[in-house]
Parts: structure tokens; sequence; C-alpha cells
């Protein structure tokens, strides 16, 4: 027999062999919920004829969002006692707010359980299925190249998942034909969970009526997708070699002359490859922020990108400067996280500034609780961010640092990181919230104004 028509156990053991990640004498951890594919994985890699020698270990946590995640718990150690394969089980202190919560609580206690057991994978169940269903979710989100190429067979620092290349239906009928119990996650089935909408709903609807196979599409999709991602990895080093790149501990820089006589698209990939190098990952949109200032921005001036980077010009080199620790002792990308305004509009979104949360709003309609600024004055994007050593505003009598003026208003040093600043994308720093109000950008008679206001101290939790 060959291809599907092979037992699941055998091509299951034949996948192991061409992936390579898996060797003999190695040691492993399951993920194992108790659902049926994780009960179907860990009795694959425990009893599978013909494996490379394994140390198999499992890992449970009860996230208690439900009623009866104690007794899947349970359930589960007693499954771990009878196959002979240790468990590391626990549950966590509040149970998570949603499902996006739970993922990362559960990544973080398998990789503190693979360091505990001393082994060298993770190793969960995602599927076949599972990767349509990432697609189509993430398509309809969206996504870019990265997101489209769907959940990578591997990932570091030591997570593996061998079943990607199996259908559930699959694993369904291995699971019957080895006679396996297993518990159920009514969950799964909650209509309010996008992920159960688009795996319910929408995937079997687009099968039955626009594409029949709809599912098979999406991870031929994902592959074409990851070729796509390995081909700019490939070219990358030879374009950042163009752009005569400089490398310190303190910042990443590279001449500008070249970065611009590259294509546009080029130049979106280039910049936020070079700024991911500095601890920063760039959307869309702080992508055509970046750009822009590298092709407008004034030598001596800077911007700030999400995770506390800033990216400033020294003459024709520009300069990405890594995260630095903040006065309150934090890092930048928990420290800082400015707010953008693009246009002149409505709008509200919550930044931070040394470490504690404040809520930027705006408005072209009437007030917003802080002040007006002239529209036709401003340089777009307009910023939120924490201020800088260096940042100077202009008073009636005349340009100070911010340094003295928070000085002048007895300002505590710890408090003065906490308080945002606004600032034009020409550097210009325009209010500080209860501080100071700078002379320029003050609205003339019959100016189009820009409301801005910040409320301080927002809780997040």
């Amino acid at each position: 027999m060959s291809g599907p028509a092979r037992p699941l156990a055998a091509r299951f053991r034949a996948a192991l062999a061409d992936d390579g990640v898996i060797t003999g004498g190695g040691r492993v951890l399951v993920s194992l919920s108790g659902g049926p594919d994780s009960t179907v994985l860990l009795h694959l890699l425990r009893f599978t004829p013909g494996l490379p020698p394994l140390e198999v270990h499992a890992a449970h946590l009860d996230h208690r969002m439900r009623p009866g995640s104690a007794d899947d718990a349970h359930w589960v150690k007693g499954l771990a006692h009878a196959w002979e394969v240790p468990l590391v089980s626990r549950a966590v202190g509040r149970p998570p707010a949603n499902e996006t919560e739970a993922r990362r609580a559960r990544y973080r206690f398998l990789e503190e359980a693979r360091g505990e057991t001393g082994c060298d994978w993770v190793v969960t169940a995602h599927h076949a299925d599972d990767q349509a269903e990432t697609v189509a979710y993430r398509m309809l989100r969206g996504t870019g190249l990265a997101g489209l190429a769907g959940i990578p067979r591997t990932r570091e620092p030591g997570l593996y998942r061998p079943l990607l290349p199996f259908w559930k239906r699959e694993l369904a009928h291995y699971a019957s034909a080895s006679r396996l119990r297993y518990r159920t996650d009514p969950s799964n089935r909650s209509p309010d969970v996008p992920r159960n909408v688009v795996r319910r709903e929408l995937l079997p609807l687009a099968e039955e009526r626009v594409a029949p196979g709809a599912r098979r599409a999406l991870l031929r999709l994902a592959r074409l997708a990851g070729e796509e991602r390995r081909l700019w990895r490939a070219v990358m080093p030879t374009l950042l070699a163009g752009l005569v790149v400089r490398r310190t501990e303190e910042d990443v820089s590279f001449s500008r002359d070249a970065f611009l006589q590259c294509d546009s698209l080029v130049r979106a990939r280039l910049i936020r490859t070079l700024a991911a190098e500095a601890g920063a990952h760039l959307d869309a949109r702080a992508t055509d922020l970046a750009s822009a200032f590298v092709r407008s921005g004034r030598s001596g001036r800077s911007i700030d990108l999400p995770g506390g980077v800033v990216l400033s010009r020294a003459f024709e080199r520009l300069v990405v400067s890594r995260p630095a620790t903040a006065i309150d002792g934090t890092s930048a990308p928990d420290h800082a996280r400015y707010v953008a305004v693009p246009v002149p509009g409505e709008g509200a979104a919550e930044g931070r500034s040394g470490g504690a949360a404040f809520l930027a709003r705006w408005s072209t309609r009437g007030p917003v609780g802080g002040e007006g600024l002239s529209i036709p004055a401003l340089r777009f994007p307009i910023l939120f961010r924490g201020w800088r050593p260096g940042d100077r505003i202009r008073l009636a009598a005349g340009t100070r640092k911010l340094k003295k003026v928070f000085g002048e208003a007895r300002v505590p040093r710890p408090a003065r990181a906490r308080r945002p600043v606004v600032a034009d994308s020409g550097g210009r720093i325009l209010w500080v919230p209860g501080v100071a109000r700078s002379i320029e950008a003050r609205p003339a008679a019959h100016d189009a104004i820009l409301y801005v206001g910040v409320d301080l101290d927002v809780a997040t939790d």
C-alpha cells in the first residue's frame, strides 16, 4: 500500500524520518490536552513500532476556563500513568480572559516544562485541518505573507508539529481502530469562538458550494507562501549588503541613498527587516510611517517605532536604535508604546510610557479634554509618545529642554517617564499634558483644529 491507503502509523513513522527532527535517543514532551488529537499523537509516539528510541514525556495545563477542566486534568493523569509516560501537570492561578491569553499561557507552560524535563522538543497535535483553518482565519483578518504561510512545522526554541501532513479524519479513524478513549472539550463547538465559526461553518460551506477542495487549496496556498518567505530570506543578505549596513550593540544603521534607490516594495521589506533586528515588529501602518520618514525626514530628526525603537537620520545614514533601559528600570518593549494619528479624524487608542498605560484621544469635531492644534500647521502623523532626553519645546520665552521644564514644574523623575508628550512627525513637542503647551501649532482664527487629550494611568487588567 502507498499514500493515504497505508496505515497511519507507518506514514507517521516515515514522516518523522523525512523530517529528521527527532532522532534516536531523543527526549520529547507531548502537549496533552486529553482530546482526540493529542491522545492520538501520544499513542503514536509511545507505541508505533520501528520509531527511533525515544523518551516520551507529557504536559497538561488546566486553564480553568470552563467547568469540568479539573476532571480533564485528573483523566490525563490516569492516562499518562496507564501508558507509563511521565507527566507535568499544572493549573493556572487566574483563568485567562480569552483564547489568545490561554494560548500564550499554554506555550509559556510548555517551554517551562520542556526545560524542567530536559526534553529536546515540545510536540503538539496540530494537523492539516488546523492548518487550513488557520490560513482561512488569517486571510479573513487581512494577514500578510507570513500569516498565509500558516503554522510552521518547527519553531524555535524547540517546537515540532509532526501531525501537520495528516487530516483529522485520519486521526479519528486511527483512534477508533486503536480503541482510544479521550475527552471532548465542549468549547470547541461554541459559536462565540471565531475559529469555531471558520471550522464548523465557513469551510464546510465553501467545500459544498464554492470549491470541493477548499481545504487542500488552503494548504497549497500555505506552501506557496512559505516558499515566498524562504525566497526573501535567501535574497535578503544580498539586498542588505547593498545598503552598507553597520551594526553595533546600540543600533543598526544603513545608507539612505542606497535605500531610496530600491523599489518601494523592496524598501518596505528592508525597513521591516532592519527594524526587527533592533526589536521592532512593524505592521503596515508603521512601515508606511517609517518609509515616509526615510524619504522626507531631515538630518537630526527622528520618529518612534513600536517596541520603543527610534528611527533617526544622521546626515545620509539612517539609524534604528534599539530599546534602552527606562528610568524606572523597565525595558522599552514594556516601557513604551506610541500612538500615531496618521491623518485628521476621530479616534482613541491606548499607549504606554514609562511602564504606565495612557489613553490618547483625538477629534476634529470638538474638545476632548486637552488642547487644540492647528491642522494646517501640523506635520502628520501626530504621535503620543514617551519623552526622551534631548526633547525640546518652544514656549513664549523661547525653546527649553523638557528636562528643565519638568524640573520647574516639580514633576518627580519617575513621573516624567510615565507622562506622554504629543509631537508631530517633524519632532516638534506640541503639548505635555498638565505641564506645558508649545506656542507652535496654536490655532489661529478659522483654522481647522485637531483636538487632543490624554487620560493618564489607565488600568490595563
